[in-house]
């Protein structure tokens, strides 16, 4: 558990870096103030600076989330772009050609019967 947590509080760092920004979980929990006369509660100010801590990573969370979602709608994006390129170059279907060859098969068929209809009339008549 301890190393889940190293580990997270590593990766942390290396994208607040990334970001800019200066502070990390693990760096606020470490901060210590010098103590003087009249100063602040320590105990309060160690409440406050723990729950600056629970947002960081909470941050943390919604951060990394966000870019995870950003990542994978990249990757459907440029998934569908690469679809659209190879539809494009996929030769499309003429509905025309395929419709007029039926219209030509099935007249072909009628004039093949209409002529064995005639074949048979002309050996019926003795022609």
């Amino acid at each position: 558990m301890q190393d889940d947590y190293s580990r997270k509080l590593e990766d942390q760092k290396g994208l607040f870096k990334q970001l800019g920004i200066k502070l990390d979980a693990l760096g606020i929990h470490e901060k210590d103030f010098d103590v003087k006369m009249r100063g602040y509660e320590k105990e309060e100010v160690d409440r406050f600076l723990d729950d600056v801590i629970v947002d960081y990573e909470r941050f943390y969370d919604i951060i990394t989330d966000l870019l995870d979602k950003y990542k994978e709608i990249q990757r459907r994006q440029a998934f569908w772009e690469e679809e659209k390129k190879l539809l494009a170059h996929k030769p499309k279907l003429d509905t025309e050609n395929v419709v007029n060859r039926r219209v030509v098969e099935d007249g072909l068929r009628q004039i093949e019967r209409s002529l064995e209809q005639f074949k048979l009339h002309l050996r019926e008549s003795g022609v």
